[in-house]
């Protein structure tokens, strides 16, 4: 999965992006988080990571259906952003998503089943090769010695990996090289100190390296090389100012696998935004601050110039494409996608363009649990439509599947947000942010 990144908190960039707009999903604005494609290629399958749940599409983005977070046993408790990988390699491939207490993947979007091999161990991240034949999920339990457990055959079945050191708290996970047995973690000692992690044998164990941040406070992998595992990249926040703003964010490189780091650039505001062209040569980097935005280095990282006003939320490059997450109040989408580098954008994703729960099964829990609560979360981008309107009344009406209206788009919910503590957790390749 190229890159992983945990997203800064990100209810306080919505309230400073968009001021008094309102906020239902869950107490936070709706906002996309993090994007991820695959298995492949072809990347055909998508799943966005939103504040108010998942939005997936199974055609390339042609459509898009909404998952709750019922549905992945996620709802209860404060606001959780799940790590999210695709697996397998077919053309249902299995969707992983990270739960506090465990692991859940799902096939057909009508329903999810927990991995059994996980139990309910908290989980860190989960990652998964290109091909999606490999799958790394880390956890840790509280009770006996966090874990890696590790999938071989696209996340049918899991087998034990390595434990981490004594009083190590995983956070991120990465795999790099043709046949993903590289494998990199970051976490947090019990007092704070950040920690950095090697595997070179699939994760059946793990070793530390010493970690130099370059003066950033903590470490989250953004991604590895495709074709040199021994190149990974690293973002690290910078302490905030007095009045508690977020400060910039630090992004790292190694070329020694991770052996030592090196400085590449650093952003104004926080850094959501990292990704990584298939050859290693072109790397993005963005977030949603004036003087950051979305710039891009086409000589390794060595430099870095701005190509893009767009106020970035998340980034993932994928089979030869750049897709961006950005506020939909104030950029008319979502989720868009660039052919040309990131110059310009094609909007993949209006919140109010989501069809709803996806056709399945009246038993299923996708229609018993996530379609009676699809018409009050439509009401928080179209409040003054019928929110009960059918997929197909959506087709004969003329809404877009793909590119609905800027102002319909742009409509805000009408009631005041509300401030919340900023979230302990970066997104994975997002955790809120780098993919």
């Amino acid at each position: 999965m190229i890159a992983t990144m945990r997203a800064p908190p990100f209810t306080l960039c919505a309230a400073l992006l968009l001021g008094t707009l309102g906020a239902e999903a869950n107490g936070r604005f709706p906002a996309a988080q993090f994007v991820t494609l695959g298995p492949g290629a072809r990347g055909e399958r998508i799943a966005l990571r939103t504040t108010f749940g998942l939005v997936v599409s199974a055609d390339a983005g042609r459509t898009w259906s909404w998952l709750c977070e019922e549905l992945f046993e996620y709802s209860n408790g404060a606001p959780w952003d799940p790590p999210l990988a695709w697996g397998g390699a077919s053309a249902g491939a299995p969707l992983f998503v990270g739960i506090p207490d465990g692991l859940m993947r799902t096939g057909d979007f009508c329903a999810s089943a927990r991995v059994p091999e996980a139990a309910t161990d908290f989980t860190g991240d989960v990652t998964t090769s290109p091909d999606g034949s490999t799958v790394y999920w880390v956890a840790s339990n509280g009770a006996t010695p966090n874990r890696v457990i590790v999938s071989r055959d696209g996340g049918a079945t899991f087998t034990a990996g390595a434990t981490m050191p004594d009083g190590v708290l995983p956070l991120t996970i990465e795999a790099g090289g043709a046949d993903a047995r590289r494998v990199y973690i970051t976490g947090v000692t019990l007092n704070g100190a950040s920690v950095f992690l090697r595997s070179d044998d699939g994760g059946a164990t793990v070793a530390s390296l010493p970690l130099d941040l370059q003066g950033g406070r903590d470490a989250y992998l953004a991604g590895v090389d495709a074709t040199n595992p021994d190149v990974v990249y690293v973002r690290s926040s910078l302490p905030g100012d007095d009045a508690g703003l977020p400060g910039g964010t630090l992004l790292l490189r190694s070329r020694d696998g991770g052996r030592s780091f090196a400085t590449l650039t650093r952003t104004v505001g926080p850094m959501l935004g990292f990704a990584l062209s298939g050859d290693g040569r072109t790397v993005w980097v963005g977030g949603p601050d004036a003087a950051d935005r979305l710039r891009r280095s086409d000589d390794g990282g060595m430099t870095f110039s701005r190509v893009n006003d767009l106020r970035v939320l998340c980034l993932r490059w994928h089979g030869g494409s750049l897709y961006a997450c950005a506020p939909f109040a104030s950029e008319g989408f979502a989720l868009a996608r660039s052919d040309d580098g990131g110059r310009t954008l094609s909007p993949l994703v209006q919140f109010s363009s989501i069809v709803g729960p996806p056709a399945c099964p009246a038993t299923s829990p996708s229609a018993s649990t996530c379609a009676p609560r699809w018409p009050a979360v439509r009401r928080m981008f179209t409040p003054d439509e019928d929110a009960s309107v059918s997929r197909d009344a959506a087709t004969d009406a003329g809404v877009s599947p793909l590119r609905p209206t800027r102002a319909r788009a742009a409509r805000a919910p009408r009631r005041a947000p509300r401030r919340r503590g900023a979230s302990s957790r970066l997104p994975s390749s997002q955790r809120g942010a780098f993919v």
